[in-house]
């Protein structure tokens, strides 16, 4: 029976890790500040904790119940938009599906009305879900000991001949947080201070920047990104009035001040994986976005040197990662690396436990008694985290 050997993939991961030479790039998706517990108590003679900021579809229930109408014979916007987003067969537990939907029928209803919705709802609900959604995931890392911090330190601890780039569809702050206070130098396509602009041509030159500044691409925009009165992208944590927030977690760009940074994060990414032998590890994603599923695959068909580490959290069967599946199995390049299997060169198949013969983490493999099988916790970004602590721990371990 087949079986992905553990001890090689991961042998193989952490030599990736540890060089100095090769493209390496992370992409931190929404399940990665799930790894992070804050509120820590006990109950019931059991330990509870909470998520720093909740994945998708704990998000949009905290938005339903905000805006949802409490009185059923008195509907709101979002209880119209939700039931055409039914009645058409969409997600609508997923609130970047939702907000997509928003932004499609504002650019179909103009100045007027498209299915019972007028503009000005749209555009207030838009606003409203933006707002609520910066209030939700605008939170701060409780200390210097998260995983995020063992990227950024990770991220400093050689002198690389080629920039680290991280890649994200979160529009929280907490990456630039543990760079920050891990003194890792970091580029994000702004240039400025107190208002910093887009810098479209830096982006597009970013190779002339020193290669010890990792590169910081947010795909679906940021909280501190916004739009100014003459519609120009900054990026500020001013209060200003006329600012909207420029947080899109849909494909719709309906002008061209919210088109162009999207189009260049994703231009960015497609660019990453066509250089030469480059590694992309992905956290936290679950291959719900098939804009970016679609960069991924097609770029990696065409260059066959490039390789993709994609890590899940749970098991490899489960509903949410039918995308994920379908894009392994018909994907040489792209390794979908499970808890309890994974798919490897088109291959899936469980885990097969061996000993491993170099320095590991402890709960990153946990061997199961009854087989030859185990676990591996990869998918996990706290394990993730421990991972890269591990490698830099000889060295410089200033997280503590």
């Amino acid at each position: 029976m087949t079986a992905h050997d553990v001890v090689r993939q991961i042998s193989y991961i952490q030599q990736a890790l540890s060089q100095n030479r090769k493209h390496i790039g992370f992409f931190i998706g929404a399940g990665c500040p799930l790894s992070v517990r804050v509120n820590h108590r006990e109950k019931d003679g059991k330990h509870l904790s909470d998520a720093l900021i909740p994945d998708v579809a704990g998000l949009t229930k905290i938005i339903e119940s905000k805006l949802k109408s409490p009185d059923a014979k008195k509907p709101t916007a979002w209880d119209k938009l939700i039931d055409i987003v039914k009645e058409d067969g969409g997600n609508h537990d997923n609130i970047e599906y939702v907000l997509t939907q928003i932004r499609l029928l504002a650019s179909v209803a103009g100045k007027g009305s498209v299915r019972n919705l007028n503009s000005s709802e749209l555009s207030v609900l838009d606003q409203d879900i933006c707002s609520i959604i910066s209030e939700v995931v605008d939170r701060e890392l409780p200390d210097l000991k998260t995983p995020y911090h063992n990227l950024a330190i990770w991220s400093r601890s050689i002198n690389r001949e080629q920039p680290v780039h991280i890649f994200t569809t979160n529009y929280d702050l907490l990456l630039e947080q543990a760079f920050e206070e891990s003194f890792a130098p970091y580029f994000d396509g702004f240039i400025g201070t107190r208002r910093a602009f887009f810098d479209l041509g830096a982006v597009e030159n970013e190779g002339n920047l020193p290669a010890r500044w990792s590169r910081l691409w947010k795909i679906h925009g940021s909280l501190n990104w916004k739009i100014d009165k003459a519609n120009n992208v900054v990026r500020s944590d001013q209060a200003n009035e006329g600012q909207k927030h420029l947080i899109y977690p849909s494909h719709l760009k309906y002008d061209q001040s919210r088109k162009m940074p999207y189009l260049a994060m994703l231009d960015r990414l497609k660019e990453f994986l066509l250089k030469p032998s480059s590694i992309l590890f992905m956290s936290g994603y679950s291959f719900g976005d098939e804009h970016i599923n679609d960069v991924i695959c097609r770029t990696l068909a065409s260059n066959p040197t490039a390789h993709v580490f994609a890590l899940l959290f749970g098991k490899l069967g489960d509903d949410k990662y039918i995308q994920a599946r379908t894009c392994g199995l018909g994907t040489p390049n792209l390794s979908v690396m499970a808890f309890d299997s994974a798919i490897v060169g088109r291959t899936l198949a469980k885990w097969k436990f061996s000993d491993v013969p170099f320095s590991l983490p402890e709960g990153i493999i946990v061997p199961h008694e009854e087989d030859e099988s185990c676990e591996v916790k990869l998918g996990d970004f706290a394990q993730f985290g421990n991972l890269l602590r591990n490698l830099t721990s000889t060295g410089d371990d200033s997280n503590g």
